[in-house]
């Protein structure tokens, strides 16, 4: 004995054989599911003229998606007495060899030293981590001891912000390090945009022979 079941408000048999339904139930059926889809709030229009034609001779309103925010990211030196450091880092693949890089400007923004390291056998949230304690290592034994720093992680910025104990292990001891150079600095870091970041992104691309963008 067959047994039925039912697929989206049709009616079909165990050896795919469909039920004949009438054009008119078929259109109706096809309209219920349009009219759903169009109020789920997920803004994935392209916001394009065919867009717009289609749905308004289906009667729809749809759902546009938001138009992207434009900012003006505009880098400025730091105060007269502090030296700003931009970080960046860059990988291959995850893990294997990375790079990262780091400029130094003071209050007229004249370049006071810069670096770039290739790194092996890393992961890519460990490439900015890793940029962040190089550069200040540098600025340690350099006696540059009030320094402004940014980068474009997140995660970076986070955990110099907290000062957070739990890091992977691998690199817990230059942490540790880390977070005593900064103890005995004025010290400030900070979230940029990348498109602020090109000079520092060239420099870790440059360790691998990357084209910069």
């Amino acid at each position: 004995m067959e047994d039925n079941y039912s697929c989206c408000g049709l009616e079909c048999v165990a050896r795919n054989q469909w039920k004949a339904m009438d054009f008119r139930s078929a259109l109706s059926l096809v309209w219920c599911a349009v009219s759903d889809a169009n109020r789920l709030e997920i803004g994935c229009m392209h916001n394009c003229v065919d867009d717009i034609l289609i749905l308004h001779r289906l009667n729809l309103r749809g759902r546009p998606a938001r138009a992207p925010v434009i900012k003006s990211v505009i880098w400025s030196p730091p105060a007269p007495g502090w030296t700003k450091v931009i970080i960046d880092g860059a990988t291959l693949s995850s893990p294997t060899v990375g790079g990262c890089g780091g400029i130094f400007r003071n209050c007229r923004a004249f370049v006071k030293g810069c670096f770039d390291v290739p790194l092996d056998h890393v992961f890519a949230f460990e490439v900015e981590l890793l940029a962040a304690f190089i550069a200040i290592n540098f600025a340690w034994y350099n006696g540059w001891h009030r320094i402004w720093l940014e980068s474009d992680s997140s995660y970076v910025v986070q955990l110099l912000s907290s000062r957070f104990e739990q890091v992977p292990w691998r690199i817990w001891q230059a942490w540790q390090r880390c977070i005593y150079q900064i103890s005995k600095m004025e010290f400030h870091v900070y979230h940029i945009f990348r498109e602020v970041n090109q000079f520092a992104d060239a420099l870790s691309k440059h360790t691998l022979g990357l084209e910069v963008d």
